[in-house]
């Protein structure tokens, strides 16, 4: 097999075991790198690749540093004339790099990717993230405005050109900042439809919930800030697009999509509640206010609003009494694609039906392991 002046880089933080798949995945390739970089991030249990057809190093943080550091140091790390950043989760059509390498060759493009889609699997969670999740550029065939960081090759030159990840500030989305960075070179980005990728993690419905707020919390939190009026401004950034995915889930005929839903929107809706209480901007009194319009919402279907109470309790937002019977809750539109199913059959559906087969397929399941577990409260 040919093998060309390529670096393959990748990052585990105690997930040896999709690294093991990566590699084990190059022998179906149609192109070799010549090199791999395995950058550990502080895992448990030291990662130690097994034989791989090529040469592969390791670099290795006692600490946990943090993606958007151990991503830059990794890419920094190869020292080919061409990068290929590849999240040890996702795997790619074995031509991705035959496809890709001329076009990352071409002096006017900067980044080149292909569609990823997430398909993890065919539990509910993994279901309801390829109906709504992480899937980019599925259509795209061009120059974009985006590609992800789960799969992306560029030149060294670029690269450094840009000044990579290094300066990012945050905690997530540092594939946002080097596409920036790498446009304001005025290169393209740039998707091949034929270089297809997937996402492989099985992750939990409470790491799905944490892992979409971290990506879209600050500004969102930022704006509600300055907002007066604070429900009107939570119905029109979190609840209308969550009535919109009510509306595909009843579509797709997803009904326990639903759950996720209401799961969803309130853990977002009560963290942004938690920012603005904290910064004197709100009354604790609001928290409350979103607590009875869901007890109002579930009232009747016990172990539907036991489930949901306690999945939102592991996430840092237990219930909050107080909101005084009888009086208008300034949250109901926010809830009311919800509140209109509930004169159909589905809640009780979900109820005697849907819960338990959850419950049972996280029983019997088996979950990956995902950073996001341990950041409850979108805050962190």
């Amino acid at each position: 097999m040919d093998t060309v002046d390529v670096s393959l880089v990748t990052y585990t933080y105690n997930d040896g075991r999709f690294v093991d798949g990566l590699l084990a995945a190059l022998a179906s390739w149609t192109l070799l790198p010549r090199e791999v970089v395995v950058v550990d991030d502080g895992s448990a249990t030291p990662y130690a690749p097994p034989p791989c057809p090529v040469p592969v190093t390791l670099l290795r943080h006692e600490t946990n540093r943090g993606i958007p550091a151990t991503k830059h140091e990794g890419i920094s790390a190869g020292s080919s004339t061409s990068l290929l950043a590849m999240d040890c989760d996702t795997r790619v059509v074995p031509t991705w790099l035959e496809t890709c390498l001329p076009l990352a060759g071409r002096e006017d493009i900067g980044l080149v990717s292909g569609p990823v889609a997430y398909l993890s699997g065919d539990d509910l969670v993994s279901r309801y993230q390829r109906a709504f999740g992480d899937n980019h550029n599925l259509e795209k065939d061009g120059v974009t405005d985006f590609a992800p960081g789960n799969v992306f090759l560029l030149r060294r030159a670029v690269w450094e050109a840009c000044g990579g990840m290094a300066g990012f500030g945050g905690e997530v989305c540092e594939d946002h900042f080097l596409c920036g960075r790498i446009k304001a070179l005025g290169l393209s980005l740039w998707v091949d439809r034929r270089a297809r990728a997937r996402q492989t993690r099985r992750i939990t419905r409470l790491a799905m919930s944490q892992r979409y707020w971290k990506w879209c919390r600050e500004p969102v939190v930022r704006r509600a800030l300055t907002c007066e009026d604070l429900p009107g401004y939570i119905l029109a950034v979190l609840g209308l697009p969550h009535a919109e995915r009510v509306e595909t889930c009843i579509t797709l005929e997803e009904p326990m999509f639903l759950y996720l839903e209401a799961l969803y929107v309130s853990y977002t809706v009560l963290d942004v509640l938690d920012a603005a209480i904290a910064a004197g901007k709100a009354d604790a009194a609001l928290k409350a206010a979103w607590w009875a319009g869901l007890a109002a919402l579930f009232a009747g279907y016990g172990t539907l609003w036991a489930v949901l109470r306690a999945d939102l309790t592991r996430l840092g937002q237990p219930p909050r009494p107080g909101f005084p019977a009888g009086a208008d809750n300034p949250f109901a539109p926010s809830l009311a694609a919800l509140d209109a199913l509930k004169t159909s059959s589905v809640f009780a559906w979900m109820a005697k039906q849907g819960v338990p087969a959850m419950l049972a397929e996280e029983r019997a399941g088996t979950f990956d392991f995902s950073f996001y577990d341990a950041t409850a409260g979108g805050g962190r």
